[in-house]
């Protein structure tokens, strides 16, 4: 009998873009007698033949006049039948197919001859993906991903370890989203599972490579084929070579790839790369990261090529050519908290088994106190996760070097293990989740500003390159620029016509602006459109902040200074620093507790605390006599689950009164949040609600699950209820604790003059009523105790996330940070 499944992998439909025509080969059954096929498109008839006894392989070619491309803003589909006899048995199969072209030229990327730009995501293996939580059919659960991806701007998904089903192809091919494959499957939940697949001496066996190629090759939007993912040492393994020329011979109009990361730069016989772009924040002084390739060295030369020579006092190092197409590597990672009881609500509707995690994390939530805290937790959090997403994908789109990203990920997993995503687990935009804001930065065409610093004096002039990255079907000729800074005091506009529009990166524009003088800090929007002659236009925008530039409106009055690290003579030459904290005045502006502070107290006298002790960031130095728990805090998101920083959310209170917010974390907390002491105020002997209060991850280090034998959740490391800044009534006197970085007042960093000058304005004034108290002798006590007991240690990722020094962690990093952790 006539196998239809066998006749399928058989089948080959190649189709020639250039010369608009159909190349089909076809594996004809023994004892087939006649074959006949024909090509339509919506009911019209494109093509037909037959070939009368056919031999083995069966081979014939079909014009295609005026043929529409197959893209994903366009999905047109053609469909082949073809119909063949053997005796009495008749067998009939169709496949559907599309015109389009891959190709490669230089560092660029092209479908159907015109440069394309990779926008993808993520899913594929267990940590990455979530099963059909809806009761869907196989095919409508791929269709609400797609569409969910699509509305996001996103149109490439990367399988990661695994090659998809028919059902994905076919909604993938029929909506338009072009995918990436791995057919090497990974095996584990985590990393001890990994070192054991990353040591298999075999990649891909051949008949598995040829099996999956066969499968899926006539599909659409198939892009590109891969071995798998973070393969080592890829260029000098020759299984790859062969499994190249393999799929060369079986389908060489895709694009092939040996490993997503971790290949060696000058390698061969691969049409693109995907490199790690690091774990970096591109913001400040790693605002240009996607610009370089150095940190590609990591992974070697396949020809022996030494990438460094000397030491670290004399070192030379290779500067790594960029030899194909590359895309960054699983970027915006970025966790936020789940959205626990509309999750609760979600599996009951759909009628599927609660994750254990709800209950476990609305536990920890009660435990931590923080049930009232947790709906603006939630939000700050994905405040703070949107505008790292932004961030990171503007600056990919400026990037020289790249032509694309992998973007971790779109959608939750139902598994405890990350909440990434933007979507939930149920394929549904999360609360906030705007797809027009995301397609803003994330469509076919982006403007995109260069802005290294977010907040500025008054008086500044500002330089802004505009960069346009441009891969649209239809975006092209001239146009017009528009721009505009506004804020509730002023507006500058400026335009320039004549702007000639072309495919790809272009810097396009600069903006010279000079900021008005203001007497009172404020938020400001920088706005930029581009409308092109007679058609659509583009649009992006930026929050900015600018601020006053006048130190001696502080206010001219006597302070007991004790800083270590700050001199605020050089600033505030007015601010009269006299006494000793023995016989101090009545503010104390100090960075550590004493028992003379705790004297002033309960004295009645006032204290500014800027918080800031040498162990926070120093493991060698000496334990803080009276300690208020801290970590060491970094103005960049969490990334996996490395770091604690989920963002932030404000009070109301005369302490900000002069600094700027909307009651979330922004870019103006940059200055004041990296390198800084961020408090925990878990287990403070008073319920305090902080003025500025930062949101803690949820999760644990992963590590430590298999590397320290430790269960999922640990409460001590995790949903913190962190403080920036709170105060307290301190028996007659009053305390104003600040764990921010306030070494930029010796810089003149714009939001650390604006914020001290708010705090002093505040703690100066007689209106502070701090609404927690306690008493001088509990607050000694607790903070002594805390001093005698041992500190947690942020965990082996974290601690990585906090050094901030290298791109990836290294081997020696590893043991060292283990060691740490296990010292006692």
């Amino acid at each position: 009998m006539l196998n239809p499944d066998r006749i399928l992998r058989g089948l080959f439909i190649r189709p020639d873009f250039d010369d608009a025509r159909l190349t089909v080969t076809l594996r004809a059954p023994k004892g087939c007698s006649r074959v006949s096929w024909e090509i339509t498109t919506k009911r019209k008839t494109v093509g037909r033949g037959t070939v009368a006894r056919p031999r083995s392989t069966v081979r014939f070619v079909c014009p295609m006049p005026a043929f529409k491309p197959w893209t994903p803003d366009s999905p047109h589909l053609y469909t082949l039948t073809v119909r063949l006899r053997a005796g009495r048995d008749a067998c009939e199969v169709s496949h559907d197919f599309g015109m389009r072209k891959f190709h490669v030229d230089g560092n660029c990327i092209f479908l159907n001859n015109r440069p394309f730009y990779i926008r993808g995501v993520i899913r594929g293996r267990e940590a990455h993906d979530h099963p059909d939580l809806c009761g869907l059919s196989e095919v409508e659960y791929c269709e609400k991903y797609i569409r969910a991806a699509k509305r996001f701007g996103f149109n490439f998904v990367r399988f990661h370890s695994k090659v998809p089903s028919r059902a994905w192809f076919d909604a993938a091919d029929r909506l338009g989203i072009l995918t990436h494959v791995e057919v090497r499957r990974y095996y584990g939940k985590y990393q001890a599972e990994r070192d054991l697949l990353d040591h298999d001496p075999v990649l891909v066996r051949p008949k598995l490579w040829q099996d999956a190629i066969k499968r899926i090759r006539n599909h659409a939007s198939l892009m590109v084929y891969c071995l798998g993912n973070e393969i080592n040492q890829p260029g000098r393994n020759p299984e790859v070579a062969e499994r190249a020329a393999q799929l060369r011979r079986l389908d060489p109009t895709r694009l092939f790839i040996d490993t997503c990361a971790r290949g060696e730069y000058d390698r061969e016989g691969v049409d693109l790369d995907v490199q790690h772009m690091g774990y970096f924040a591109p913001f400040g002084r790693r605002h240009d990261m996607f610009n370089t390739s150095a940190n590609w060295a990591i992974f070697g030369s396949c020809r022996g090529r030494k990438m460094a020579t000397g030491g670290p006092d004399a070192e030379t190092r290779r500067e790594v050519p960029v030899n194909f197409p590359v895309a960054a590597h699983e970027v915006c990672h970025y966790v936020a908290l789940r959205d626990l009881d509309a999750l609760d609500r979600k599996f009951a509707k759909y009628g599927s088994d609660k994750p254990w995690w709800i209950d476990e994390l609305k536990r920890l939530r009660k435990l931590k106190g923080l049930e009232k805290d947790y709906p603006r937790m939630l939000e700050a959090s994905r405040r703070f996760q949107h505008l790292w997403h932004k961030q990171v994908l503007e600056s990919i789109r400026r990037s020289p070097i790249l032509v694309g990203f992998h973007f971790l990920q779109l959608a939750d997993t139902e598994r405890y293990e990350n909440a990434n995503g933007i979507i939930d687990c149920f394929d549904e935009p999360k609360a906030g989740a705007r797809p027009a804001d995301y397609r803003a930065f994330n469509g076919d065409v982006v403007l995109a500003a260069e802005l290294p610093r977010r907040t500025f004096f008054e008086g500044e002039r500002l330089t802004v390159p505009v960069w346009l990255s441009n891969f649209s079907q239809d975006f092209y000729g001239d146009a017009k620029l528009t721009w505009s800074l506004t804020s509730k005091s002023f507006r500058l506009a400026g335009g320039l016509s004549g702007v000639e529009i072309k495919a790809g990166r272009a810097r396009i524009a600069t903006l010279e602006i000079a900021l008005p003088k203001t007497a009172r800090a404020e938020a400001m929007e920088l706005r930029i459109a581009l409308k092109r002659t007679g058609g659509r236009s583009v649009t992006n925008s930026w929050q900015l902040w600018r601020y006053p530039n006048r130190p001696e409106r502080l206010a001219n009055r006597k302070a007991t200074v004790a800083l270590s690290e700050i001199d605020l003579r050089t600033r505030y030459p007015q601010l009269r620093m006299t006494g000793s904290l023995r016989a101090p005045e009545k503010l104390i502006i100090a960075d550590r507790f004493t028992p003379e502070v705790f004297r002033h107290l309960e004295r009645g006298g006032d204290v500014l605390m800027l918080y800031r002790v040498p162990e926070t960031r120093d493991r060698t130095a000496k334990p803080e006599r009276y300690y208020m728990p801290a970590t060491w805090d970094r103005f960049k998101p969490v990334i996996w689950d490395r770091g604690h920083n989920l963002g932030g959310f404000l009070r109301d209170h005369p302490a900000v009164r002069h600094f700027p917010h909307d009651g979330f974390i922004d870019f103006q907390f940059a200055g004041l949040i990296d390198d800084c002491d961020k408090l925990s105020l878990d287990g403070f002997p008073v319920q305090v609600d902080p003025v500025v209060q930062g949101v803690d991850k949820a999760s644990r280090d992963r590590y430590d699950v298999f590397t320290f034998k430790l269960r999922e959740l640990q409460p001590a490391w995790t949903m913190r209820k962190f403080a920036y800044l709170f105060d307290l009534r301190v028996g007659r006197g009053r305390l104003m604790v600040s764990g921010f970085n306030f070494t930029g007042l010796d810089r003149d960093v714009p939001e650390a003059c604006a914020m001290f000058e708010s705090l002093v304005r505040c703690v100066a004034s007689r209106s502070w009523k701090p609404k927690a108290a306690i008493g001088p002798e509990a607050l000694r006590k607790y903070l002594e105790r805390k001093g005698r007991r041992s500190r947690i240690k942020e965990r082996m990722m974290t601690q990585y996330w906090q050094f901030d020094a290298e791109p990836l962690e290294s081997a020696q990093y590893w043991k060292q940070a283990e060691a740490w952790i296990r010292k006692r």
